[in-house]
Protein backbone atom coordinates (compact mmCIF):
# COMPACT_ATOMS: atom_id res chain seq x y z
CA UNK A 1 0.00 0.00 0.00
CA UNK A 2 1.48 3.15 -0.86
CA UNK A 3 0.79 6.50 1.54
CA UNK A 4 -1.72 8.24 -1.21
CA UNK A 5 -4.27 5.17 -0.44
CA UNK A 6 -6.41 6.16 2.91
CA UNK A 7 -6.58 3.07 5.09
CA UNK A 8 -9.67 1.08 5.26
CA UNK A 9 -10.77 -0.02 8.70
CA UNK A 10 -13.46 -2.47 8.92
CA UNK A 11 -16.02 -1.68 12.14
CA UNK A 12 -15.69 -4.63 14.66
CA UNK A 13 -18.70 -7.17 14.77
CA UNK A 14 -19.68 -7.54 18.39
CA UNK A 15 -20.90 -10.86 19.49
CA UNK A 16 -24.15 -9.82 20.06
CA UNK A 17 -24.71 -8.28 16.16
CA UNK A 18 -23.18 -11.60 15.27
CA UNK A 19 -25.71 -13.67 17.11
CA UNK A 20 -28.31 -11.26 15.25
CA UNK A 21 -27.21 -12.07 12.02
CA UNK A 22 -27.19 -15.71 12.21
CA UNK A 23 -30.72 -15.09 13.85
CA UNK A 24 -31.77 -13.28 10.67
CA UNK A 25 -29.73 -15.84 8.36
CA UNK A 26 -31.85 -19.05 10.29
CA UNK A 27 -35.45 -16.75 9.61
CA UNK A 28 -34.62 -16.02 5.95
CA UNK A 29 -34.20 -19.55 5.33
CA UNK A 30 -37.66 -20.15 7.42
CA UNK A 31 -39.98 -17.80 8.41
CA UNK A 32 -41.19 -19.84 11.28
CA UNK A 33 -38.11 -20.18 12.82
CA UNK A 34 -38.79 -18.55 16.09
CA UNK A 35 -36.54 -16.88 18.59
CA UNK A 36 -37.00 -19.58 21.17
CA UNK A 37 -36.11 -21.95 18.47
CA UNK A 38 -32.50 -20.07 17.96
CA UNK A 39 -32.25 -19.84 22.04
CA UNK A 40 -32.62 -23.93 22.11
CA UNK A 41 -30.06 -24.41 19.56
CA UNK A 42 -27.79 -22.41 21.36
CA UNK A 43 -28.45 -24.15 24.69
CA UNK A 44 -29.94 -20.76 26.40
CA UNK A 45 -33.14 -19.67 27.91
CA UNK A 46 -35.41 -17.44 25.28
CA UNK A 47 -35.44 -15.01 27.64
CA UNK A 48 -31.53 -14.31 28.25
CA UNK A 49 -31.14 -14.64 24.12
CA UNK A 50 -33.91 -11.82 23.65
CA UNK A 51 -32.43 -9.40 26.55
CA UNK A 52 -28.94 -10.33 24.78
CA UNK A 53 -30.51 -8.97 21.27
CA UNK A 54 -31.81 -5.80 22.71
CA UNK A 55 -28.94 -4.92 24.46
CA UNK A 56 -30.43 -5.29 27.87
CA UNK A 57 -28.47 -8.03 29.16
CA UNK A 58 -24.40 -7.67 29.13
CA UNK A 59 -22.68 -10.51 27.32
CA UNK A 60 -19.37 -11.91 29.44
CA UNK A 61 -16.73 -13.83 28.01
CA UNK A 62 -18.10 -16.69 29.98
CA UNK A 63 -20.99 -16.22 27.99
CA UNK A 64 -19.56 -15.65 24.85
CA UNK A 65 -17.33 -19.13 25.49
CA UNK A 66 -20.49 -20.92 26.16
CA UNK A 67 -22.90 -19.63 22.59
CA UNK A 68 -19.32 -19.51 19.92
CA UNK A 69 -18.99 -22.95 19.65
CA UNK A 70 -22.86 -23.41 18.66
CA UNK A 71 -21.60 -20.91 16.22
CA UNK A 72 -18.76 -23.09 14.76
CA UNK A 73 -16.89 -19.73 15.89
CA UNK A 74 -12.88 -20.83 15.49
CA UNK A 75 -10.73 -19.95 19.25
CA UNK A 76 -9.01 -16.67 17.61
CA UNK A 77 -12.42 -15.46 17.04
CA UNK A 78 -13.73 -16.68 20.96
CA UNK A 79 -10.16 -14.66 22.35
CA UNK A 80 -11.80 -11.59 19.92
CA UNK A 81 -15.29 -11.55 21.15
CA UNK A 82 -13.94 -12.19 24.72
CA UNK A 83 -11.62 -9.29 24.72
CA UNK A 84 -13.75 -6.77 23.02
CA UNK A 85 -16.51 -7.83 25.69
CA UNK A 86 -14.11 -6.97 28.67
CA UNK A 87 -12.98 -3.96 26.83
CA UNK A 88 -16.85 -2.91 27.06
CA UNK A 89 -17.61 -3.72 30.35
CA UNK A 90 -14.64 -1.76 31.62
CA UNK A 91 -15.42 1.30 29.69
CA UNK A 92 -18.51 1.15 30.66
CA UNK A 93 -17.35 1.42 34.40
CA UNK A 94 -14.78 4.04 33.67
CA UNK A 95 -17.80 5.62 32.52
CA UNK A 96 -19.56 5.41 36.05
CA UNK A 97 -19.61 8.78 38.06
CA UNK A 98 -18.12 7.45 41.37
CA UNK A 99 -15.78 5.79 39.07
CA UNK A 100 -12.24 5.18 40.85
CA UNK A 101 -9.30 4.71 39.29
CA UNK A 102 -8.52 0.97 41.05
CA UNK A 103 -7.88 -2.05 39.22
CA UNK A 104 -9.38 -3.79 42.12
CA UNK A 105 -12.91 -1.33 42.02
CA UNK A 106 -12.66 -1.99 37.80
CA UNK A 107 -12.85 -5.98 39.04
CA UNK A 108 -15.88 -5.50 41.36
CA UNK A 109 -17.90 -3.17 39.35
CA UNK A 110 -17.64 -5.28 36.17
CA UNK A 111 -17.71 -8.55 37.70
CA UNK A 112 -14.22 -9.27 35.62
CA UNK A 113 -11.27 -10.85 37.28
CA UNK A 114 -8.86 -8.53 38.50
CA UNK A 115 -6.21 -10.33 35.86
CA UNK A 116 -8.56 -9.31 32.58
CA UNK A 117 -9.05 -6.48 33.88
CA UNK A 118 -5.69 -5.48 33.75
CA UNK A 119 -5.29 -6.85 30.70
CA UNK A 120 -8.21 -4.95 29.35
CA UNK A 121 -6.78 -1.63 30.54
CA UNK A 122 -3.56 -1.96 29.02
CA UNK A 123 -5.14 -2.79 25.39
CA UNK A 124 -7.74 0.12 26.15
CA UNK A 125 -4.54 2.12 26.84
CA UNK A 126 -2.33 0.68 23.88
CA UNK A 127 -5.03 1.82 20.96
CA UNK A 128 -5.71 4.66 22.96
CA UNK A 129 -9.08 4.55 23.99
CA UNK A 130 -8.33 5.12 27.54
CA UNK A 131 -5.75 7.83 28.77
CA UNK A 132 -4.23 8.36 31.82
CA UNK A 133 -4.27 11.88 33.02
CA UNK A 134 -2.45 11.23 36.43
CA UNK A 135 -2.01 8.11 38.71
CA UNK A 136 -5.59 8.80 39.83
CA UNK A 137 -7.50 9.78 36.74
CA UNK A 138 -8.43 7.93 33.75
CA UNK A 139 -10.72 9.30 31.23
CA UNK A 140 -12.04 7.38 27.76
CA UNK A 141 -10.17 9.76 24.60
CA UNK A 142 -13.32 11.17 23.52
CA UNK A 143 -13.54 12.93 27.02
CA UNK A 144 -10.34 14.33 27.13
CA UNK A 145 -10.65 15.81 23.28
CA UNK A 146 -13.59 17.49 24.47
CA UNK A 147 -11.99 18.95 27.23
Amino acid sequence: MNGDTPAVTIPRVTFRVLLQTEFDRRRSANRRYSLRAFARSLSIDHSALSQILRGKRRLTARSVRALAPKLALDSAAVAEHCAAENDAAVLDAIARPNFRADSRWLSTMSGIPLDQVNVALQRLLRKGVVVMQSRHTWIRRVEAERG
